[in-house]
């Protein structure tokens, strides 16, 4: 598996960035986990519109959907409906994901399961204020884990075992103590207890650098730490 970094701050991009979003790919297929705002230009510059395999999101926050909504004008111009995976909740913005039909929309539970591409995708139930679920993919060979925005939680940590590499919420760089996000210490705290072989940071504070992260989370994992620039890519 191949994970192609499109966004990766929080809530809002910094001048010249993106909100959370993320590549996945396995051989051809390509499924994207979150397209926040500015995401789907990033995306074009990889792949073409007819190219994506799946949609998947971790929940219905703005800034992990917001290019969902012109990537809708895209598939409608081309005459398109890409499967799309995503928690039903709230109503409101999961009805406003089936407006012209070019999306087949999938709720997503802790019970479902899914087969695309030569990769096995579950999914757990995250603590945030929205419904959101974390992300995990399996190719028969590694283990990866998309937390989606989280808290620190026990679902959180049990679903963390076993995984190879870890895309983690990490939104503050003090550790403070949150019912919305990680904090980077909680961040690599949960990896090094799950015994995790690469984290990497992202859904940084667009007021913060990414460089700033990881200068202060650098020798506090006991893997390897990688920072999520846009554009950078990871072997899985």
């Amino acid at each position: 598996m191949k994970l192609t970094v499109l966004g990766n701050t929080g809530p809002y991009p910094k001048a010249g960035g993106a909100c959370s979003g993320y590549l996945l790919e396995n051989g051809d297929s390509k499924v994207v986990l979150d397209m926040g705002n500015g995401t789907l230009a990033n995306l074009r510059t990889i792949c073409d519109i007819e190219d994506i395999t799946a949609v998947i999101c971790s929940h219905l926050h703005p800034d992990h959907i917001s290019d969902l909504f012109v990537l809708r004008y895209a598939l409608e111009m081309r005459g398109m409906t890409i499967p799309l995976y995503a928690p039903d909740s709230p109503d409101k913005e999961f009805d406003r994901l089936s407006y012209k039909n070019v999306f087949d929309l999938t709720p997503i539970t802790e019970d479902l399961k899914l087969e695309i591409g030569g990769m096995t995708f579950s999914f757990m139930e995250m603590r945030h204020p929205l419904k959101d679920f974390a992300i995990k993919a399996y190719d028969g060979k590694s283990t990866f884990m998309y937390t989606g925005d989280t808290a620190m939680c026990q679902a959180l940590e049990e679903f963390t075992k076993g995984v190879d590499v870890l895309l983690c919420d990490s939104a503050f760089l003090d550790d403070v103590d949150s019912a919305i996000h990680l904090s980077m210490e909680k961040a690599i705290q949960n990896a090094n207890n799950a015994g995790v072989r690469r984290l990497i940071l992202t859904h940084f504070s667009p007021e913060i650098s990414p460089q700033r992260y990881y200068e202060i989370g650098n020798g506090r994992f006991n893997g390897r730490l990688s920072k999520a620039e846009i554009m950078a890519n990871f072997t899985i």
